[in-house]
């Protein structure tokens, strides 16, 4: 049954639509995070606090102010982030094209549905209460919007005009004001025939007349929880649109009870809205408040994780719109279960309690901002009370565990879908070997891209980027060195490769800090072997290779970086070889073979990396300052089928001779093959014959190993 639900939720997530409504409403987590904030400060339930704000006018209508223009209009965000997101999503599909104004179309057309301008219109539909509204207008619209202004592309409709803006505009005028009026005959059509104002208060008045209870049963109850939360998952302020029914039914229970035990007598009435907001909503719809401690014990993707304490603090205070719209749990497929059943086992669990009298009913109204456990113990005027909230807290965790986990499974598969897509983008272009900047690439691969810079600069300030080494061997087969070799271990993508991870270190600008890092993290393991060699544990001229950028090689800081941390630690001449392949090289400037000869004679062997004859000008061989030439991986497993790379190896090795380098073989994974680079001259070799990359203590140990046997 999982699996086809799986399956489901997969089909769904490649819905252009559905992937719109649910990056418009994470687009808007800057608007949420503020509007949030201003209402946690405007109701913080501590008296010496709102003294202190009523003593302070233009504070608090500051708050007021904030809070206005960010969720007292938050529809009108989402309506435009919606339309974004599918027009940007459109775009990338077919073709670029003008894609700027399907935000101005899906504002107007929301607006319209909202009856803005109308005499009966109050600005507070414009905040949540008319979401669902805003979601349909911003979708439909762009939908609408995209398709006009493809047909006109191919219909050529633009201006005259040299100017690209006024020609984008010209071409945005025909779609937008056809929006426009399909939009407004829709509206008038709805209003008119059905006798209301706006197509907002239509749709409110037939989601209230669903409602047809009149009694406050537990029964009702569960039905008033179920719709409320059903409505609150696609969009729609439940709290708004059942308002009439809470108001009627269920608010003045608590009174009641109060009363009731004014009188002496025992209250009676189980289900209160008081009840509701304090034991079967805890941390607002959908019980979200259990999904958060869920997340922060459980959970384990870090951008989740991060939202997640960027909401603890409002939703300590029953704010739960962070995690509603920026997780989102709002049209979230993976989370709709729970996000129904937990506020009613949550009810369940409470109407038992107080129904046998563990617990007693409510008896005050709290304020919506008291935070959990707080909150239970003033309602009931008990202990019990608190501590039921604090049960109901912890069997809605474990409901939400492992639909989390689920979640967290289909946002990594898919997560992972997209990485190997970067991926073979990023290895078309090297093989083409043209220039690409990953970082801005549009659509979701841009957005993998971010990510993984992202992690790649949490992973090089925590220092938790390891190296491999691949032992280098000369013709007797003894172990002469080891070539550090970045590896970066991604959570959810696994092994990254690596020139990839330079690419978006460079591109993100962390390049310097990573190289610094890895660095760093050779040259100590350079003085493990120093150590280790002191005491003919390992061999004695036994050399740690690095690589190096020739952004590196080039600026005169990183050089002395270079040299000073390689006296730092005392270790030999010979002991670190620096590596720049031939493809870095050519991107020397005129400067660079003054800090080359700098770091040579400072007793660090340079070395250039994936060398071929007719690629690269011999300038630097000529100088003397690189002892050591690695042949191309391609020619030096191409010397047993191909001639012509035969003759480039000899000629490469006979001019070896006379500028006095040595050549090494990489790539190295048969005998015939090894036979065949000695044949030809080489003198030293690395690859799979020999050895791979292994950690650092498992490539000590097998140099120790194959140095004891020689």
């Amino acid at each position: 049954m999982f699996d086809r639900i799986d399956a489901w939720f997969a089909r769904l997530e490649d819905v252009m639509a559905f992937q719109a409504i649910r990056q418009g409403l994470i687009l808007t987590i800057p608007v949420l995070l503020v509007g949030s904030f201003c209402l946690v400060f405007l109701n913080v339930p501590i008296e010496p606090y709102r003294e202190f704000l009523d003593a302070t006018p233009w504070l608090r209508g500051m708050f007021n102010t904030a809070y206005a223009a960010t969720m007292g209009i938050f529809s009108l965000y989402v309506s435009v982030a919606v339309s974004l997101r599918y027009a940007d999503s459109y775009a990338d599909k077919h073709g670029s094209f003008f894609t700027q104004g399907a935000p101005f179309a899906a504002l107007a057309a929301y607006l319209m549905f909202v009856g803005f301008g109308g005499e009966g219109f109050d600005q507070t539909v414009l905040s949540t209460r008319s979401l669902f509204i805003a979601i349909v207008c911003g979708l439909l619209s762009s939908m609408l919007y995209c398709r006009l202004v493809r047909f006109g592309k191919k219909k050529r409709l633009r201006g005259d005009s040299i100017d690209g803006v006024f020609n984008q505009a010209v071409a945005g005028l025909v779609p937008i004001a056809t929006v426009i009026a399909v939009f407004a005959v829709a509206a008038t059509a709805l209003t008119r025939c059905f006798g209301a104002d706006s197509v907002e208060e239509l749709f409110f008045l037939g989601i209230s007349a669903l409602f047809p209870l009149a009694e406050p049963t537990c029964a009702s109850g569960l039905l008033y929880l179920l719709m409320n939360n059903v409505m609150w998952f696609f969009g729609i302020h439940g709290g708004n649109m059942l308002d009439g029914v809470a108001q009627s039914i269920f608010v003045p229970g608590t009174a009641a009870n109060a009363a009731a035990m004014a009188a002496g007598a025992e209250p009676v009435q189980i289900v209160t809205k008081t009840f509701f907001d304090v034991f079967a909503s805890i941390g607002g719809a959908g019980a979200l408040l259990s999904l958060l401690a869920a997340i922060l014990l459980f959970g384990k993707r870090r951008n989740v994780r991060r939202l997640s304490a960027f909401a603890t603090v409002p939703m300590v205070f029953n704010i739960s719109e962070i995690m509603m719209f920026g997780l989102p749990v709002v049209w979230n497929p993976a989370l709709f279960i729970p996000f129904i059943i937990v506020p009613l086992v949550n009810m369940i669990i409470a109407y038992g309690a107080m129904a046998i009298g563990i617990v007693p009913p409510t008896v005050v109204d709290v304020s919506w901002t008291t935070p959990p456990i707080v909150g239970g113990y003033v309602a009931t005027g008990s202990v019990a009370g608190a501590a039921l909230q604090l049960v109901n807290l912890i069997v809605g965790a474990v409901i939400y565990l492992p639909f989390l986990r689920r979640y967290e499974r289909l946002a990594n598969e898919r997560d992972c879908i997209e990485y190997r897509s970067l991926l073979k983008l990023f290895e078309d272009a090297e093989k083409a070997q043209r220039e690409v900047n990953l970082t801005a690439a549009p659509g979701a691969l841009g957005a993998v891209a971010r990510s993984l810079a992202e992690d790649i600069r949490l992973a090089v300030e925590d220092r938790t980027l390891r190296l491999h080494y691949q032992p280098q061997f000369d013709v007797d087969g003894r172990p002469i060195g080891a070539e550090a070799l970045l590896r970066f271990e991604h959570p959810v993508y696994g092994a990254i490769y690596p020139p990839l991870t330079i690419e978006l270190a460079q591109e993100a600008g962390l390049l310097p800090d990573l190289e610094r890092a890895v660095f760093d993290r050779a040259l100590d393991d350079a003085a493990v072997v120093e150590s280790r060699a002191a005491k003919q544990a390992m061999p004695a001229g036994f050399s740690i290779s690095v690589n190096a950028t020739a952004r590196m090689l080039q600026d005169e800081a990183s050089v002395d970086f270079l040299i000073a941390a390689v006296r730092a630690r005392g270790l030999s001449a010979g002991r670190v070889v620096v590596e720049a392949t031939e493809r870095e090289a050519l991107r020397w400037d005129e400067g660079a073979s003054d800090l080359l000869k700098r770091i040579a004679d400072a007793g660090i062997p340079l070395a250039i990396d994936d060398f071929s004859m007719g690629r690269t000008s011999f300038q630097y061989l000529e100088t003397s300052v690189f002892s050591i030439v690695k042949l191309d991986g391609t020619i030096a497993k191409g010397v047993m089928e191909n001639q012509r790379y035969a003759e480039i190896v000899s000629s490469i090795t006979r001019l070896s001779e006379q500028l006095g380098f040595t050549v090494l073989a990489e790539y190295v994974e048969t005998e015939e093959q090894r036979d065949r680079l000695v044949a030809l001259g080489c003198s030293y070799f690395q690859g799979y014959l020999y050895a791979p990359a292994l950690p650092f203590e498992a490539m000590v140990e097998r140099v120790s190993e194959m140095s004891a046997s020689r």
